[in-house]
C-alpha cells in the first residue's frame, strides 16, 4: 500500500495526473477493495538536462490547481525574491534613477557633442583632401559627377557637382582702377584667406559644398562693387583663397561663420571684418578705419597702421604686436590680452582704451626720451604692476593707478592709455 501511495504521489509530481485524481486514488488505496491505479504512460521519465525549446516551461512553486501562479493564501515567502524584497529593490532603483538622471543627461550631452565634433573633423578632412592644391604641376582630375566608367571606355561628360560634393573653381576678375571700389567676400564653415599683391586682378580659388545641385555661387561685379554672391542656406561650406590688388579698393568687407579668417597686405580707407566661431588673423594692414570682431577663437593682430581701430573678441586670446593706431579700442571677454609695442611712429597723439574681463592684461610698451604717457589702470579684485620709468603717480592703490610721465607736456609723442581688467592682474612695463 505504501508503494502505491508513493507511486501516486510520483505521478502527481510529474504532472501525469491532476490533484483531484491523485486524491481519489489515495482514498481508494486506503479503502476496501483497493483498485489498481491506471498504468503508467509509456513515456520515458524527464531527463535531468535543461529543457529544449520544445519542452514546456518549468513549473513555478506557485503553480498549482486554482493558484494561477499566485502564492497560496496565508503564506509568507522568505525568499529574497519575495514581495518585500522586491519592494525594497524598487525603492532603491527609484533613488538610483533620480541620482543618475542628471549624470546621464550630462553624459548624453557630452556624447552628442563628441559625435558632432568627430563628424565635423571627418567632414573637414574630406573637404581638405578634395580641395588640396595639385602638386608637381599636375592638374586636378576632371570631375565625372560622381559616376564611374569602365576602364577603356570614354568618360562621361562632367556634370554639375551634386549636393554635398566638393567643387573647386579658379576665378579671375579684372579690377578697374579707382578708390571708390568695394570688395565684399564671405565664407561659411571653411577658410577666408585674402592677401594683397601688386596687380590688377582678383585671382581666387573658390571651394564649396552645396546642399542642392546647381546652387548658384559667383564673384559678381556691379559697378565698382565686387562681391561673392550666394545664398548661405544653399551651402554647407564656402571657402575662398584669393590674391587681391592691394590698393584697388576703398572699402574691404570680410564676413565669416565658423571660419579661419586671414587677411594681410591690404590698403583701404575702410576695413570691416567680422567672424563668428573661428580664428582671425590681421597683418600688414593700413587703413583710416578698421573694425574687426571675432568670437570663440584666437585673434592675432600684427603690423597694423590706422587712424581709428576697434577690435573686439569673445572667448579667445588676443595677441597684438606693433599696432600703430591713433585711436584704439581693444576689448576682450573671458580671455587674456597681450600687447607688444616697439614704438609709436605714425601719429603725434594716441588715445588707447584696452579692456578685458576675467583674464590677465599684459602690455609691453617702449620707453623713449620723446615719448610721454598718461596712464589710468584699474584691476578690480586683483593687482596692478606699472613698470615704466619716468612716471609720476597721481593715484597709487593696489587696484587703481593713475600715473603721468614727468615730461608728458613737452613730449613729441604722447600716449593716453586707459587699461582695465577684472579678477586678474594687470601688467604694464
Amino acid at each position: 500500500m505504501q508503494n502505491e501511495k508513493l507511486r501516486i504521489l510520483k505521478m502527481l509530481e510529474n504532472g501525469q495526473i491532476s490533484a483531484d485524481e491523485a486524491s481519489r486514488l489515495l482514498q481508494s488505496v486506503d479503502g476496501p477493495g483497493v483498485p489498481t491505479p491506471p498504468p503508467m504512460p509509456q513515456t520515458p521519465p524527464p531527463m535531468p538536462h535543461p529543457p529544449t525549446p520544445s519542452s514546456p516551461p518549468p513549473r513555478s512553486a506557485y503553480d498549482g490547481p486554482g493558484n494561477n501562479g499566485r502564492p497560496p493564501a496565508g503564506t509568507h515567502p522568505t525568499s529574497p525574491a519575495g514581495p518585500s524584497a522586491l519592494d525594497d529593490l524598487g525603492r532603491k532603483f527609484e533613488h538610483f534613477a533620480r541620482d543618475m538622471a542628471p549624470k546621464m543627461q550630462k553624459f548624453a550631452e557630452a556624447a552628442v557633442g563628441a559625435i558632432a565634433g568627430v563628424t565635423d573633423k571627418v567632414s573637414d578632412a574630406l573637404s581638405s583632401a578634395s580641395t588640396s592644391a595639385p602638386r608637381h604641376g599636375h592638374s586636378p582630375a576632371p570631375s565625372t559627377g560622381g559616376q564611374h566608367h569602365r576602364p577603356g571606355s570614354a568618360p562621361r561628360p562632367a556634370a554639375p557637382a551634386p549636393a554635398g560634393g566638393v567643387t573647386v573653381e579658379n576665378i579671375e576678375k579684372l579690377v578697374e582702377a579707382g578708390t571708390h571700389n568695394e570688395l565684399s567676400l564671405s565664407g561659411l564653415n571653411g577658410e577666408i584667406r585674402i592677401k594683397g599683391y601688386n596687380g590688377d586682378k582678383i585671382t581666387a580659388r573658390l571651394s564649396y559644398r552645396a546642399k542642392r545641385a546647381g546652387a548658384p555661387i559667383e564673384l559678381v561685379k556691379l559697378g565698382g562693387k565686387y562681391f561673392l554672391n550666394y545664398e548661405s542656406d544653399d551651402f554647407h561650406q564656402v571657402s575662398i583663397d584669393a590674391y587681391v590688388p592691394e590698393r584697388a579698393f576703398g572699402i574691404l568687407k570680410l564676413d565669416g561663420i565658423n571660419c579661419h579668417v586671414d587677411c594681410s597686405s591690404m590698403v583701404a580707407n575702410d576695413m570691416r571684418i567680422n567672424n563668428e566661431n573661428g580664428t582671425l588673423t590681421l597683418s600688414a594692414l593700413s587703413a583710416n578705419n578698421i573694425t574687426a570682431e571675432n568670437g570663440n577663437g584666437r585673434f592675432t593682430i600684427a603690423n597694423i597702421a590706422a587712424e581709428n581701430a576697434s577690435f573686439e573678441n569673445i572667448g579667445g586670446q588676443v595677441e597684438a604686436t606693433e599696432v600703430d593706431v591713433a585711436n584704439l579700442k581693444l576689448t576682450n571677454y573671458n580671455a587674456p590680452v597681450s600687447i607688444i609695442m616697439s614704438g609709436f611712429n605714425r601719429h603725434t597723439d594716441y588715445m588707447w582704451n584696452v579692456e578685458t574681463g576675467n583674464a590677465k592684461l599684459t602690455m609691453n610698451m617702449p620707453t623713449m626720451p620723446n615719448l610721454g604717457y598718461h596712464i589710468k589702470a584699474h584691476a578690480s579684485m586683483s593687482e596692478i604692476s606699472l613698470g615704466l620709468t619716468g612716471l609720476q603717480f597721481l593715484i597709487n592703490e593696489p587696484t587703481l593707478v593713475e600715473a603721468r610721465s614727468i615730461s608728458f607736456d613737452s613730449a613729441t609723442k604722447r600716449v593716453k592709455l586707459a587699461a582695465e581688467t577684472s579678477n586678474a592682474p594687470l601688467y604694464i612695463s
